[in-house]
C-alpha cells in the first residue's frame, strides 16, 4: 500500500503533531503543519493521534491556584490560564483563518494544471466590406403634443412644435451621421424606414387630453406631412448620393393616437385614422423619390424581409404591459401572431410604451423604440416617461441584427440635472 504524502512529511514527528493538537486543537494544527483539514484529521486517525485539545492541563491549573503560595508561580499560572481562555475565545477566528488558508493550499496545484491557449486568428473584417441594411424606424413623434416644465415630475419635461422641430433636425443629423459612420466598414445596400404609428397626438385619446393639445389634429397631419416630407427627403438623397444605398423602403402601421374619435369611437374602419391620412400624404408627397416601395397596413401589423430575416412592424398598443415593459404581454402576442397570421417572425419592431428596450423570447428578439416627447404630465402617474429617442437598426443576413444605435434628443446634463430640493441641507 502506497504512503500518502502527510505520512511521509511528518514521519517522526508524531509527539510534536500531538502535542500541537492537544494544545491548539486539530483546526489551528493543521494550519500549522500546513495541510487541508480533512487530509490532517485522516492522518491522524491512521495513526491513533489526538483529534481534539486536551482541556486536563487547564483544569489542573485552574484548580491548584488558590492554594499556590508562591507569588511568581500564581503570576505565571494566572497568565497561562487567561492564555487559555483567550485562545477559546479566539476559536471562531482562528477557524476562519484556518478555512481560508486551506481554501488556497487546495486551488494551488489546481491553478498549475496547464491551460491550452487557442492561437487566434483576429480578421476585424472579412475581405471585402460585409453587407448590412439600416432599419430607421420612426414611433412615437406625438406631433402636436404641448408639455409644460411645471406639469411634469420634477419639471423635467417639456415638448411643443417648435421643440419636435429641433428634434427632428437632430435626427436627420444623427441617422445620416450614423449611417456615414457605419458605411466605413460595411457595405449598406438598404434603407428601411418603418412609421411604427402615434406620428401625431391625436385628440380624445384619453380623458383630459384637449388640455395637452397645442394644436388640432388637422394641422397635425398637415403641419408634420410637410416636415416630414422635407427630413426623409434630406435622409433618402444622403443615403443614395454618399452611401449608395440601393433599396429604400417605407412601411407604415396603424396605431392608437392617430383613431379618429379616439377610444370612444367604438368599432370604425381601420382608414378611419389621422394616422392613416397622415401616411398617404407623406406616400404621395414622396412618390417622386427614389424609393422601391412604400406601403401601409391600417390594420395593426406589417411584415417585411430585411437581408433575409422576417420582421413584423406594430404600434405595440395591442399588447398589454405589466409593470411598463410587457414581457408576458409580448409571449401571449407572439403565439396569438403566428397562428394568425401563419408568420414566424424572427424579430418584432415597437414603440407605445415609451421606454426603450431589447428583449429576447426564445431565438425571436423584439426591440422597442423610445418616444419623442420624454416625460410629460402623465409620467409621474403611470412612472413611463423616459430620456426622449429612437433607435438605429444594422441588419446582416449572417447574424441578423448586428448593432443598435441610439439617437438622444436631450443632452445628458439635461437629462441627469437634479430635481430641485427644498429645506436646509447637509453641511
Amino acid at each position: 500500500m502506497a504512503v500518502s504524502k502527510i505520512d511521509k512529511e511528518l514521519k517522526g514527528r508524531e509527539e510534536e503533531v500531538a502535542n500541537k493538537v492537544k494544545l491548539d486543537g486539530q483546526i489551528q494544527a493543521a494550519a500549522h503543519f500546513g495541510y487541508p483539514r480533512t487530509t490532517f484529521a485522516d492522518y491522524l486517525r491512521r495513526n491513533n493521534l489526538p483529534t481534539k485539545a486536551d482541556q486536563t492541563r487547564i483544569n489542573e491549573v485552574t484548580n491548584k491556584v488558590a492554594d499556590i503560595d508562591d507569588p511568581w508561580r500564581l503570576k505565571a499560572d494566572k497568565l497561562e490560564i487567561a492564555l487559555a481562555a483567550a485562545k477559546k475565545d479566539n476559536k471562531q477566528y482562528a477557524k476562519r483563518f484556518a478555512s481560508e488558508s486551506i481554501f488556497l493550499d487546495e486551488i494551488k496545484d489546481i491553478v498549475k494544471l496547464p491551460v491550452e491557449i487557442a492561437e487566434y486568428d483576429v480578421k476585424h473584417q472579412p475581405e471585402g466590406r460585409p453587407e448590412e441594411s439600416c432599419i430607421t424606424p420612426i414611433f412615437d413623434q406625438q406631433y402636436g403634443q404641448q408639455v409644460v416644465k411645471s406639469d411634469t415630475p420634477g419639471n423635467k419635461g417639456e415638448f411643443n412644435t417648435t421643440i419636435f422641430d429641433v428634434r427632428l433636425e437632430r435626427w436627420v443629423d444623427a441617422v445620416t451621421g450614423i449611417m456615414a459612420k457605419r458605411a466605413e466598414g460595411y457595405n449598406i445596400t438598404e434603407l428601411i424606414i418603418p412609421l411604427g404609428g402615434d406620428q401625431i397626438e391625436g385628440d380624445e385619446i384619453f380623458a383630459g387630453q384637449a388640455w395637452q393639445l397645442e394644436i388640432s389634429p388637422t394641422e397635425q397631419v398637415w403641419q408634420l406631412s410637410v416636415k416630414m416630407t422635407v427630413a426623409l427627403k434630406k435622409v433618402i438623397k444622403f443615403a443614395k448620393e454618399e452611401i449608395g444605398v440601393e433599396r429604400i423602403a417605407i412601411y407604415g402601421v396603424d396605431d392608437n393616437h392617430g383613431k379618429v374619435g379616439g377610444k370612444k369611437s367604438g368599432a370604425r374602419p381601420a382608414k378611419y385614422s389621422w394616422n392613416w391620412l397622415f401616411q398617404q400624404i407623406l406616400f404621395e408627397n414622396l412618390a417622386g423619390e427614389p424609393i422601391d416601395e412604400m406601403a401601409a397596413e391600417p390594420g395593426g401589423a406589417l411584415f417585411f424581409y430585411c437581408q433575409g430575416h422576417e420582421f413584423q412592424l406594430i404600434h405595440g398598443h395591442q399588447i398589454r404591459g405589466w409593470g411598463g415593459i410587457p414581457f408576458y404581454g409580448l409571449q401571449k402576442f407572439e403565439s396569438k401572431s403566428i397562428r394568425l397570421h401563419n408568420r414566424q417572425f424572427q424579430f418584432l419592431l415597437m414603440g407605445h410604451i415609451h421606454q426603450p428596450a431589447e428583449i429576447s423570447n426564445g431565438a425571436a428578439e423584439t426591440i422597442v423604440s423610445g418616444d419623442w416627447v420624454g416625460p410629460n404630465n402623465l409620467s409621474g402617474l403611470i412612472v413611463a416617461g423616459s430620456r426622449p429617442q429612437q433607435k438605429v437598426i444594422f441588419v446582416s443576413e449572417r447574424w441578423g441584427i448586428d448593432a443598435t444605435e441610439r439617437i438622444y434628443f436631450e443632452e445628458a446634463d439635461v437629462a441627469f440635472a437634479s430635481t430641485d430640493i427644498y429645506g436646509v441641507g447637509p453641511s
